[in-house]
């Protein structure tokens, strides 16, 4: 698989619809600004959707032109009301010369996603769909522009949907580039940082992860001349999240059994709460600060080689309505994460490496955390964030509610 550290901008384009904002997740941050395009289902998640006015704006120069470089891309372009404008998408290249360009051309269904992969080694570009190569081309001079083209000449924009843009700092192999098609993280639990699979435990089935709360008991007032009650319902409160996972541990044999056992089981002894993770998705995890309040019974098969036991981890997430923000540390320089935010209820930060600000409220009251080794780390901003009023980060805003 493509090494990761060679992502020079990641563009999943997962926005909400009205966002102005198009995030980079890797560690370049050249997010872009979305001028008259928006945001709607795509190939995985959301993609940007524009309509031939639209675009999106990135102020950094992110491929090197004169090095190697792979983009990848999936691409659908919109059908046009006459049937035959913008079929075809070109990829162009130039270099300093007089008539210094080459192009290449394909036909494109409507409606249909396809996924592109450019990959520039030395002198040679070659160009990809579905991972299959469909044409090369040997540039006689470093190349000092690129640009992929809609054949529409009404506007100097597109129609068609772009989603999961990467680009990476390296030509990919043909090899690598099949393997990347398939960017969906594998479904993995984590509990502070580590793999549920660790203690080869496995999660056959989870509850409450995505279930609403049940909402707490409003204030009512029974009058007895009237039917029924009267009920304040102008703001809904949650009772806690209750989550259970059906899990199975495997084990060579009984002591490798109790050990592994042992040691997941020590993780819900630390202080404070734990952070539960579920990876659905390469950017946008699952999140939630947990306890564990009725402790585990074990379902177990005594062997002397293989044993299984199978057990209900049922968790408890005090708060359960929360925003999450994504930040990554590279130096000195990126070691700190900031949010500002004006909310007349208190909130608390879960800064992910175990630490947290509790009562964080005010108007325009800033929260700073300074993480002190490099990786990639999500905030938890939870409480009745329904009534922030204004909110603002140097990271990026993964879910705005969870």
């Amino acid at each position: 698989m493509a090494d990761e550290s060679n992502i020079i901008l990641n563009m999943p384009f997962d926005e909400a619809a009205g966002s102005t904002i198009a995030y980079d997740y890797s560690k370049t941050r050249a997010d872009g600004t979305v001028v008259e395009a928006d945001f709607t289902g795509g190939k995985q998640g959301n993609c940007i959707k524009f309509d031939g006015n639209g675009h999106c704006d990135i102020d950094k120069n992110v491929i090197p032109l004169t090095g190697n470089f792979t983009l990848l891309a999936w691409l659908k372009r919109s059908a046009f009301p006459d049937g035959f404008t913008g079929k075809r998408i070109g990829f162009f290249a130039r270099w300093e010369a007089i008539e210094g360009y080459t192009e290449a051309w394909f036909n494109l269904a409507a409606d249909t996603w396809g996924y592109w992969a450019i990959v520039k080694e030395g002198l040679t570009i070659r160009i990809y769909l579905d991972t299959a190569l469909v044409q090369t081309i040997t540039l006689p001079a470093q190349p000092t522009g690129f640009a992929i083209l809609q054949d529409i000449y009404t506007t100097a924009n597109g129609y068609g949907c772009i989603d999961e843009v990467k680009v990476y700092n390296t030509a990919l192999p043909q090899e690598e580039i099949t393997e990347s098609i398939a960017t969906v993280a594998q479904l993995a639990y984590s509990i502070d940082g580590t793999d549920f699979k660790a203690w080869d435990i496995y999660v056959s089935e989870s509850n409450g992860l995505l279930d609403r709360p049940k909402m707490k008991t409003p204030v009512s007032v029974d009058w007895p001349d009237y039917h029924g009650e009267i009920v304040d319902l102008e703001n809904k409160i949650l009772q806690p999240r209750e989550i259970a996972l059906n899990c199975f541990m495997k084990a060579n044999g009984k002591v490798d059994f109790v050990t592994k056992l042992n040691d997941f089981l020590d993780v819900f002894n630390r202080p404070n709460t734990q952070r539960l993770m579920v990876d659905i998705h390469p950017t946008k995890p699952l999140l939630y600060e947990v306890y564990n309040e009725n402790g585990v019974a074990i379902n177990k098969r005594w062997n002397d080689d293989l044993m299984v036991g199978t057990f209900t981890l049922k968790l408890k997430e005090p708060d359960p309505v929360k925003r999450i923000v994504r930040h990554q540390r590279l130096s000195n320089d990126t070691k700190t994460l900031t949010i500002t935010l004006t909310s007349k209820k208190a909130v608390t930060i879960f800064w992910g490496d175990g630490t947290q600000t509790n009562d964080v409220y005010g108007t325009d009251v800033t929260a700073s955390h300074e993480y002190t080794t490099d990786g990639i780390f999500y905030a938890i901003v939870a409480g009745v964030i329904e009534e922030i009023e204004s909110f603002t980060t140097n990271g990026i805003i993964v879910w705005n509610k969870l």
